[in-house]
């Protein structure tokens, strides 16, 4: 019995069901198999073995608590009475995480909006940081903060290590501890010695310096900042730990976490439209054929914005 809900167990690791489902199926299989230990501890008592059937006994009655717990909670919008779990949690220095809720969270259109406002997506492109040493330490320390503070979770994103083996194989790319990454709640963009200076913190008191911004696009800030004018539109944490695939199982490395910034742009004195995310990712395919007539052909107004690896066929 206790064989086939562990290989009931194992198998549901690769079914992709929403959290709620799949800890209602755990709780289902957690009572079958509370179940067994009753019938094992009956079959002891009356055979002879009080001590073994009492003790089985009593470890199924503390388990059937928990399966009761865990009914009400998955299975009811009720609050269990008489729940310890608070007291266990606290007890152990746990922290309880929320299930993942199948309905979407309340953000404004499905986003996270950034404290320094909203830029049209179509305006946006990467820029890159480069950071000394001693930008990259208030790199690590912005991570502590979060961390302590609950706002970056180094949790792989709910993800097992079979769920994170399977998402390697298919990427083929490192499983971050940090997932997508965090936003940062605090960042600001400032020229200073004609170098644009990226600061972040958990606040404005508590900003630091994190970095040059080096690149926009594909092109350096220097080549641009005539022509257009760039604002920080988000900053992001992003890196830290991470999990890749070995010879038998995953494996954990360090790694440093890292600044991601994204900037806005416009053209200085007018407001001509830039053009969008979609064009860009259309001309990509046709980008190697056009090369050759774009170097031929004469300047234009557009080459004013700044170039991305298709904004340059643009014409």
């Amino acid at each position: 019995m206790l064989s086939f809900l562990d290989m009931v167990n194992h198998y549901l690791g690769y079914i992709n069901v929403s959290v709620k489902i799949k800890n209602r199926i755990y709780v289902i299989l957690g009572a079958l198999g509370d179940l067994y230990l009753f019938y094992i501890a009956v079959r002891y008592l009356q055979n002879g073995h009080p001590f073994w059937g009492l003790l089985i006994l009593l470890i199924a009655l503390v388990l059937l608590y928990f399966v009761y717990l865990n009914t009400v909670y998955y299975f009811t919008q009720k609050k269990a009475p008489f729940d310890i779990s608070p007291k266990i949690e606290k007890m152990l220095h746990m922290k309880p995480k929320e299930a993942e809720e199948d309905k979407p969270r309340r953000t404004m259109g499905g986003r996270n909006i950034p404290a320094n406002g909203y830029f049209d997506e179509k305006k946006i492109l990467p820029g890159k940081l480069t950071s000394t040493p001693i930008e990259q330490a208030n790199i690590q320390n912005l991570a502590s903060r979060l961390q302590q503070n609950q706002l970056l979770q180094m949790d792989y994103s709910g993800l097992g290590d079979r769920e994170i083996t399977e998402q390697a194989r298919q990427t083929g790319k490192p499983v971050y501890a940090s997932g997508p990454g965090a936003l940062i709640p605090y960042f600001d963009m400032q020229t200073e010695n004609d170098q644009l200076v990226v600061y972040a913190g958990m606040n404005q008191a508590e900003k630091q310096r994190v970095g040059v911004v080096s690149t926009v696009g594909l092109q350096n800030v220097a080549d641009v900042r005539d022509q257009i004018e760039l604002y920080l539109a988000n900053a992001t944490l992003v890196g830290g730990p991470f999990k890749v695939l070995g010879r038998t199982s995953v494996i954990e490395q360090a790694n440093d976490f890292q600044v991601a910034v994204q900037l806005a742009y416009k053209h200085q004195g007018g407001t001509k439209p830039a053009p969008t995310s979609t064009d860009q990712m259309t001309r990509e395919s046709t980008a190697t054929s056009r090369r050759a007539r774009y170097d031929d052909a004469p300047q234009t107004e557009t080459e004013s914005e700044p170039m991305t690896r298709t904004s340059r066929y643009h014409h």
